[in-house]
């Protein structure tokens, strides 16, 4: 049975509560009329908008364009930079100021910013945040039934798959080392880095914007 048989609105559940999954919940809310869909973010993390990427707590982890290029709302190019300005959320932070007057705050500072729109939603039930991770998906008539990770179940009428890449996989050449002590086999794992010592040689392996 689904939501519409009950004579309530269609249930749209969107996996994932990091940058896309919030933005998705968001334009939702914002833009259709009061009380047309019940709007579902499944996501295990406590905050919504910050995901793998702005969950973050290493303040050396900075977004990579200037914030005046970040937004949650086309059209509106200066939508963080206005909000940074607004909240004060650097003024601590003089690392955030670039030599030309870019600013690149960090990582974490993005995903509040998408949090605090996201919260007048939550706070007035227009979105709900289901604390959990989808397990499986089966389809059921014309929707959907999501089995979660602790075993409870969810039903929608509409999906919106916005979840996150996997953790990083060791290169198959690295395999043979995989249980090695002093092998940090994920760069976010801030535990990993700062077992490196000050002195220690470090072999980076990649070129890419993570290295």
């Amino acid at each position: 049975m689904s939501a519409r048989d009950l004579g309530r609105g269609p249930v749209v559940a969107i996996i994932g509560g990091g940058f896309s999954g919030a933005a998705t919940a968001f334009h939702l809310a914002r833009l259709l009329p009061a009380g047309a869909a019940d709007i579902v973010v499944v996501e295990p993390r406590e905050g919504l908008g910050y995901g793998l990427a702005y969950s973050t707590a290493d303040p050396s982890h900075r977004i990579n364009v200037p914030a005046s290029r970040m937004t949650l709302i086309s059209g509106q190019d200066s939508h963080f930079a206005d909000w940074l300005e607004q909240t004060g959320a650097i003024l601590d932070d003089a690392e955030a100021i670039a030599a030309n007057g870019a600013l690149y705050p960090q990582r974490r500072v993005f995903g509040r910013y998408v949090e605090s729109y996201l919260q007048p939603f939550l706070f007035g039930k227009v979105i709900r945040h289901v604390r959990s991770a989808v397990a499986s998906v089966e389809l059921s008539g014309q929707g959907y039934i999501l089995i979660l990770a602790d075993g409870r179940t969810l039903a929608a009428d509409a999906l919106v798959i916005a979840a996150t890449h996997p953790p990083p996989a060791l290169p198959s050449a690295l395999r043979s080392v995989a249980a090695a002590a002093r092998l940090v086999a994920n760069p976010y794992d801030l535990g990993g880095l700062q077992a490196i010592g000050r002195d220690d040689q470090v072999l980076v392996v990649g070129t890419g914007l993570t290295s």
